[in-house]
């Protein structure tokens, strides 16, 4: 499993750039999110923020990633064996998050499965995975872990997982996840509130989320260790999100913020313009526009200093953890 330490950096990454210039324009719509089949963890409620996003695998290849996540990827790959990467087209998924901890999603790999090998590799896997009822009319298989709160769906194009603080909490997210893949009416409907970010970011990778009081407070506790300036966007924040278009040199960076009652101060925008394009590694050629509430930044990066751009506000992020509360 990914490091959920990762939802707190990049909750402060798609912020550094923060306001990253004063000349506003009117935002430019680019492709969506397709939101078909796209599980929104809100639909399940148990936490005040919900976080989605979606991803390339070939984009970790191209950037990388830093430790501790790049250690957990290696030793989920290890762990993972019937499932390489080279089969899967895309990922994506959502969960709610209360403060820093995980309380529930779901996850989807969307690709070509082995489905004997993976079945088998579940069946003998630590956390005892065990079969919930014979294959589906709609060709997936169903597990549940015994040793912890998962539950898999497995069909030939896609693999989905969902986490609870219970496994009948797992199940409910993964039993939504399935019904919005299948274009079936929901059950539940999404409570989470986006704004336009997900008209407004594309990509290789994409993420946004919708940020509770909870949420909002310890990443701005925490960004003004770094950067008052930072802590003061985080604070206006009610939506955040960024998107990534990786090159094989420089890569195309989105970030959008949804801003809440406050509006962002002109000092802030100033401070942060020379935080993120100063230095050794730095942002290039950033711009900035409106569409509404929603600010949203273009900028350009070196595609090897991607994460350098961004370590000095992410370093000190809270390390979020799941929750079995």
């Amino acid at each position: 499993m990914v490091s959920r330490r990762s939802l707190a950096r990049n909750a402060l990454a798609l912020v550094c750039g923060g306001v990253l210039s004063t000349d506003v324009g009117t935002a430019a719509r680019s492709r969506s999110i397709p939101t078909a089949g796209r599980y929104d963890a809100s639909a399940v409620a148990d936490a005040a923020t919900t976080a989605v996003a979606a991803v390339d695998p070939a984009v970790v290849e191209s950037v990388g990633v830093p430790d501790p996540i790049d250690s957990v990827l290696t030793d989920a790959r290890a762990r993972a064996r019937s499932v390489s990467v080279d089969d899967i087209e895309y990922v994506h998924g959502s969960v709610a998050i209360d403060g820093t901890a995980v309380a529930g999603g779901c996850a989807a790999a969307v690709g070509s499965f082995d489905t004997r090998a993976v079945e088998s590799e579940l069946r003998n896997h630590e956390l005892g995975f065990t079969s919930t009822s014979s294959r589906r009319s709609d060709g997936a298989t169903q597990f549940v872990a015994t040793n912890g709160p998962y539950a898999v769906a497995l069909e030939s194009s896609t693999l989905r997982v969902g986490y609870g603080r219970t496994r009948e909490r797992a199940v409910s997210h993964l039993d939504a996840a399935l019904a919005d893949g299948r274009g079936q009416t929901r059950a539940h409907t999404p409570t989470a509130s986006y704004g336009s970010l997900p008209s407004l970011l594309d990509g290789d990778a994409v993420a946004y989320a919708d940020l509770g009081s909870k949420t909002r407070s310890q990443l701005v506790d925490s960004a003004a260790d770094r950067s008052e300036s930072l802590a003061a966007v985080v604070e206006t924040a009610s939506a955040i999100g960024c998107s990534l278009q990786v090159g094989s040199t420089r890569s195309r960076i989105r970030y959008g913020l949804v801003t809440g009652p406050s509006r962002l101060s002109r000092a802030s925008i100033d401070a942060l313009v020379d935080e993120a394009t100063t230095g050794d590694h730095a942002l290039t050629g950033p711009t900035i526009h409106r569409s509404g509430r929603t600010v949203v930044v273009d900028a350009a990066v070196e595609t090897p200093s991607l994460w350098a751009v961004h370590e000095q506000f992410a370093a000190d992020s809270p390390q979020p953890s799941t929750s079995t509360d």
